[in-house]
């Protein structure tokens, strides 16, 4: 997941708890009750790991379409003469089938559509790690599904 949207919905996670707490009726008596439950729980997210699942993390099956159908790529797998920009493929991710002919690019990867500057491609390329929860150009966050 991409850090600034962790480190949202974390903060959001946090206050949600603080309300709901402070919604207690049993404890509105207690003096400083605001700060002790602020505290604790401050207290508690910076001891214990917080990750959140997304929706292909558990198993979830390879979704088919007809547009979008998912190919198995390890006949394309690092092949030095196919272009070098990892593709999307249904979650599963892969090496584009296409000649790379412009620098390791296809045509259709010449040009990358996302980064500072626009110079690198959402995705990654297949000699880099590949991305962890990527975000497209559209600002949605992609979960690998292996």
């Amino acid at each position: 997941m991409n850090d600034y949207y962790f480190q949202f919905i974390l903060k959001k996670l946090k206050k949600d708890v603080i309300v709901t707490l402070n919604e207690n009726e049993n404890i509105q008596n207690i003096e400083n009750i605001n700060d002790i439950i602020t505290d604790e729980v401050n207290i508690y997210f910076r001891t214990n790991e917080i990750t959140f699942k997304g929706e292909g993390e558990e198993n979830e099956k390879i979704k088919q379409s007809k547009t979008h159908l998912y190919r198995d790529r390890t006949q394309y797998k690092d092949r030095k003469n196919m272009c070098k920009a990892r593709v999307w493929n249904c979650g599963m991710g892969g090496q584009c089938s296409r000649k790379g002919i412009m620098d390791g690019f296809c045509k259709g990867h010449a040009e990358p559509k996302n980064g500072p500057g626009k110079e690198e491609w959402w995705l990654g390329t297949i000699d880099k790690p590949r991305p962890r929860n990527p975000v497209n150009h559209t600002g949605k966050i992609h979960i690998w599904i292996d």
